[in-house]
């Protein structure tokens, strides 16, 4: 790549002699008038609304990235990765993963990025519903090849033939506009079952190593929601993987999520050794859902009280991507930024990045002992589970519930003096943020979902939780 420096000292390992720049989400006035996106990214837009943002905080340096090396293929890459997922959409969208995104403001945060030193880009089949391949594509289209890295993904969860699989390949190429993809990943694999299924019964696998010999792949890796098996599976086969997409974040490697006793599907393999297997592996990572689906970017008050005592006008989203990329192995830290306040956040973050000190390390952990709730949902709302054939919309309905509970919003006791207010206030978000006919009560456990969400959630369980949390009222959530 050209015209960057480098702030790491290559193989992973960050050397960092600057003073750290103190993470903020702020945007200058001067700055996004320059953009036309004060309003443009604010009203009326489904996601994650920008959080605690402190006001006149400098912009972000466009010369202090910080990249890691590819010991791979010797790529120089952001530690910041731009995920695809998470576009603006147009106004009026009740849903964050709509196909209708934004495109004028997408462009900008893409161009924003990359004069910032953001070289990774992230994006998939299924993404914005198919038109995520398309903006990102377009959006890159009008910068040199050579100043960013393109990574896409052949949709596992699809079971797609080997014919199905070409067809696929070959319209992600025309979709982004490229003769090449410098990262392709195997998306989302979950089951040893349908790895044979798909990359080696169907020799899909075949396919996509054909590719890279031709040149149309660079790097080749997987991405991986799935159980022990299916990645201890991985990893012994005799391919030359080149990286790998892992899902994690300081909630996940320091919190021990214990399995409950109604649950009776398969269990996610555990974070810790997951992260320590691929360590072992050294595969450079991917990381995805560094925020746990944005999450641990709004953490409950006792939390943030934690948090901003130590360091008053850092995010909680700056300490969470600092707590990842100080782990071993990490090549670079995707993040799905809706709005140019995440970006410029992110930037600071990483521009350049500081490690957490021990100290902080264990001010995170008490932070964290405040946030871990019982009732949690671990939902990262990635939308792999919609559309609900019944019209429900799973990721807002578990947000909206996760959001109540790290306010404190959740009705419990029905003889509390509190009670009534509680329910109300539940009710009312709710109602404006989803459809009535989209709310958890016109689920009818037909279990469709449960198969295709990654974190193993199950959501018809969880669904009828949450429909009768205010059911002897007559109300219904």
């Amino acid at each position: 790549m050209k015209n960057q420096k480098s702030k790491d000292g290559g193989g992973g390992r960050t050397l960092v002699t600057r003073r750290r720049v103190l993470a903020g989400v702020a945007a200058t006035v001067g700055g996004m008038a320059g953009l036309g996106l004060v309003s443009s990214l604010k009203e009326g837009r489904p996601g994650l609304d920008p959080i605690g943002i402190p006001a006149g905080l400098p912009e972000p340096p466009t010369d202090s990235m910080t990249y890691r090396k590819n010991p791979n293929s010797g790529d120089s890459v952001s530690l910041l990765g731009f995920g695809c997922m998470r576009y603006p959409v147009m106004p009026g969208e009740t849903s964050p993963r709509s196909p209708r995104i934004d495109e004028k403001s997408a462009f900008a945060l893409v161009d924003y990025a990359i004069a910032h030193g953001v070289n990774y880009f992230d994006t998939a089949w299924g993404y914005h519903g198919g038109a995520s391949e398309i903006l990102t594509g377009r959006a890159l289209r009008r910068h040199p090849r050579e100043t960013f890295y393109l990574a896409t993904k052949m949709p596992s969860y699809q079971n797609p033939t080997l014919d199905e699989a070409k067809k696929i390949f070959f319209t992600q190429l025309k979709k982004c506009q490229v003769e090449y993809f410098d990262y392709y990943l195997l998306h989302t694999l979950s089951t040893v079952d349908n790895y044979q299924a798909v990359y080696e019964k169907e020799k899909v696998l075949d396919f996509l190593l054909e590719q890279k010999q031709k040149g149309r792949i660079r790097n080749l890796g997987w991405s991986f929601h799935g159980d022990k098996p299916m990645l201890e599976y991985v990893l012994s086969r005799d391919v030359p993987w080149d990286f790998a997409m892992i899902q994690i974040n300081y909630h996940d490697l320091l919190y021990q999520y214990i399995q409950p006793p109604y649950r009776k599907l398969p269990s996610p393999a555990p974070s810790k050794w997951m992260f320590e297997k691929m360590v072992a592996s050294g595969l450079p990572l991917v990381v995805m859902e560094p925020l746990l689906g944005g999450r641990l970017a709004r953490l409950n008050k006792k939390s943030l009280s934690i948090l901003q005592a130590e360091h008053p006008i850092a995010t909680a989203a700056s300490w969470a991507f600092r707590f990842v990329a100080g782990l071993p192995n990490i090549m670079t830290v995707l993040s799905g930024m809706t709005y140019m306040e995440h970006l410029q956040d992110n930037l600071r973050t990483y521009a350049p990045f500081s490690p957490l000190s021990d100290h902080e390390t264990q001010v995170l952990r008490k932070a964290l002992d405040a946030f871990v709730v019982a009732d949690n949902i671990r939902c990262t709302t990635c939308g792999y589970c919609m559309p609900c054939p019944y019209g429900v919309d799973i990721p807002m309905v578990f947000r909206h519930h996760n959001d109540c509970l790290d306010d404190d919003l959740v009705p419990r006791n029905v003889q509390s003096a509190d009670y009534k207010e509680l329910r109300r206030n539940y009710r009312l978000r709710l109602a404006s943020r989803v459809p009535e006919l989209r709310t958890a009560s016109h689920c009818i456990g037909c279990g469709q979902c449960v198969k295709l969400c990654p974190q193993f959630i199950d959501i018809p369980h969880e669904m009828a939780k949450l429909a009768s949390i205010l059911e002897e009222q007559g109300l219904t959530v």
